[in-house]
């Protein structure tokens, strides 16, 4: 009985706060993050909201940076160091639907003093399939930032750990 209530409440809460379904390891320099799509991200037929995308790809970068051990908190915290994307450029591709699993991937593809730049691919997971079904691809640049919203340099540590996962255009 206890466990049936607890993985109920599990269940309830990672619905509740949309926490993705399958944390998949790096693979060849590309974090993968899975989000289930939920009626509040759609319209009245079940298409996802172009915005919905953006949000989706903030969690998986904000994750990709929890899997090198950074959280964006603490750099706040600790450094006085805020990520904020400077820069997006999206492409629409095919749209999501209510209930589909979609994956980002992400990669790094270089740094500079004080800014990353970063794509990320959004695909339909299809279990029935052997390929996915690219839907949306994003590059981003981040700035570095302090609080004050003056450029700042990224820290020697996060440097150190974008540069092991750096990747060329391997979507």
């Amino acid at each position: 009985m206890m466990t049936g209530i607890f993985i109920s409440l599990l269940g309830l809460i990672l619905m509740m706060n949309k926490i993705n379904l399958v944390d998949i390891p790096w693979s060849s320099g590309v974090h993968k993050f899975r989000a289930r799509i939920y009626y509040d991200a759609t319209d009245a037929g079940g298409i996802v909201y172009h915005t919905e995308y953006l949000t989706i790809a903030e969690h998986a970068r904000t994750e990709a940076l929890r899997a090198l051990g950074f959280y964006q908190s603490r750099l706040t915290r600790d450094q006085n160091v805020l990520l904020t994307v400077r820069r997006c450029n999206v492409e629409y591709i095919t749209p999501a639907y209510l209930d589909d699993l979609v994956e980002v991937r992400t990669g790094f593809n270089s740094f500079t003093g004080a800014r990353i730049f970063l794509e990320q691919t959004i695909h339909r997971i299809n279990e029935k399939k052997t390929t996915d079904d690219l839907l949306v691809s994003i590059e981003t640049e981040i700035a570095c930032v302090s609080a004050m919203g003056k450029a700042k340099r990224l820290p020697k540590e996060l440097k150190e750990a974008i540069s092991g996962k750096l990747i060329i255009n391997e979507f």
